[in-house]
C-alpha cells in the first residue's frame, strides 16, 4: 500500500502542512526538514493521486468562510497569508475563502457573523471565544454537517473538526522561565494579556504563573487585560505603572504592545519586556532595546494548515488531526 502524506509526517515528526510545503517546493520550511521529507517519500514511493479530484471539482465552488478577530492585530497579518496562500494553492480544487474580520473580542458580533453565514458554506475556519452561546453554535454548525476548525483560539468543549494553533499552556510556560532567566530570578511582574474570553489568553497566563512559583524573589504585581487594543493597553499600563512603582518586569503575553511600551517609555522607568510574536512592533521594539525576547509560534503555517484541514477532509478524504499544535521558538535581537 502507497504511503500517504500523513505517514511521511509522521516519519518525519512534522506537520501535515510542512510534509505538504517541501513536496510543492513551497517557501518557509528548513532546507533540512525538507531534504528529511523528500528522502522518506522517495524511499517509500510516495505518489500523490489528486489529479481525478481536481478534474471532479472543477467548476465546482469549495466556500469556506473564516471569521477572524483580527481587526487592528497585526499578529493575523501573517495567518491570513498563509490562508491566502493555501486558497492559491487549492484553487484547482474548488477552495474559495470568504473572510469576515472582527475587532476585539465580542461575542455577539460572532455569534451574529457565525448564525449568518452565505448559504452554501460547508467549512468554516473560525477564532472563537470562550462562550456557551459560542460552544453551542459550533457544536449546531457540526450537527449540520458544517466543518469547523478552530484556528489560533479554541472552544475544547466543542464539537468541530481540528484546532489549528498554539499550545497556550506551554508557551506560557516558556514565558515564565524567561522572565525566570532575564530577570536572575528577582522581578515584580506585571503580566499583560488580550483577554479572559480568549481560552488561550487564560492559559498562557496559567502558563507564566506556574513557571515563575519556582522563583522565591519573582512576584506578580497585576495581571492586565487590554483587548488587544493599543489604546487601552496604553491606558491600562499607566495606570498600574502609576498605581505600583515597584514593577520592573513586564510580559506582553498578547496584543497591544505599542500602547504598552508607550506608557512604559513614557514613565521613564527601567522595566524589562518580554512578549509574543514576530510582528513589526516587537521587531522594532527588540532592535532599540525595549523588547529583551519574544516567543513566536509560526501563523503563517496556523493559516494555511486550517484551509489544509478543510482540503484533506473534503477533497483528498484524509484523516485529519484533531489538534494542530505550532512549534514554538524565542527570537531575540540577534535573531533579526
Amino acid at each position: 500500500m502507497a504511503i500517504t502524506a500523513q505517514e511521511i509526517a509522521e516519519l518525519a515528526g512534522v506537520s501535515r502542512g510542512t510534509v505538504d510545503r517541501a513536496l510543492k517546493n513551497r517557501p518557509g520550511i528548513n532546507p533540512q526538514t525538507k531534504q528529511k521529507i523528500l528522502k522518506i517519500a522517495r524511499e517509500h514511493q510516495y505518489k500523490p493521486n489528486l489529479i481525478g479530484k481536481a478534474l471532479a471539482y472543477s467548476g465546482h465552488t469549495v466556500l469556506v468562510s473564516v471569521i477572524l478577530n483580527s481587526v487592528g492585530n497585526s499578529f493575523f497579518d501573517d495567518v491570513k497569508s498563509g490562508l491566502c496562500e493555501a486558497e492559491k494553492n487549492f484553487a484547482d480544487y474548488g477552495i474559495q475563502l470568504q473572510l469576515t474580520e472582527i475587532k476585539g473580542y465580542d461575542t455577539q458580533k460572532l455569534l451574529y457573523a457565525l448564525e449568518h453565514l452565505p448559504a452554501q458554506t460547508k467549512s468554516v475556519i473560525v477564532t472563537p471565544l470562550e462562550s456557551q452561546e459560542i460552544s453551542e453554535k459550533i457544536r449546531e454548525l457540526t450537527a449540520q454537517g458544517i466543518r469547523v476548525v478552530t484556528l489560533s483560539s479554541d472552544v475544547p468543549d466543542a464539537e468541530k473538526l481540528a484546532y489549528v494553533g498554539c499550545d497556550y499552556l506551554k508557551s506560557g510556560k516558556i514565558a515564565g522561565r524567561l522572565v525566570g532567566l532575564l530577570s536572575g530570578g528577582r522581578a515584580r511582574l506585571c503580566i499583560v494579556t488580550g483577554s479572559t474570553l480568549h481560552t488561550g489568553h487564560r492559559m498562557r497566563v496559567e502558563g507564566v504563573r506556574s513557571v515563575v512559583r519556582e522563583y522565591p524573589g519573582i512576584s506578580i504585581a497585576r495581571v492586565v487585560e487590554n483587548n488587544d487594543d493599543n489604546a487601552t493597553a496604553y491606558a491600562a499600563m499607566q495606570t498600574v505603572l502609576a498605581e505600583n512603582q515597584e514593577i520592573d518586569f513586564v510580559c506582553i503575553t498578547a496584543g497591544g504592545v505599542s500602547g504598552t511600551l508607550q506608557a512604559i517609555r513614557e514613565s521613564g522607568r527601567a522595566i524589562r519586556v518580554c512578549s509574543f510574536d514576530d510582528t513589526p512592533t516587537t521587531r522594532a521594539a527588540m532592535k532599540n532595546g525595549e523588547i529583551l525576547a519574544t516567543i513566536c509560534q509560526q501563523p503563517f503555517e496556523q493559516g494555511y494548515n486550517a484551509v489544509k484541514s478543510v482540503f484533506d477532509a473534503v477533497i483528498a478524504k484524509d484523516t485529519v488531526q484533531a489538534v494542530q499544535y505550532s512549534d514554538l521558538y524565542i527570537k531575540v535581537d540577534q535573531s533579526l
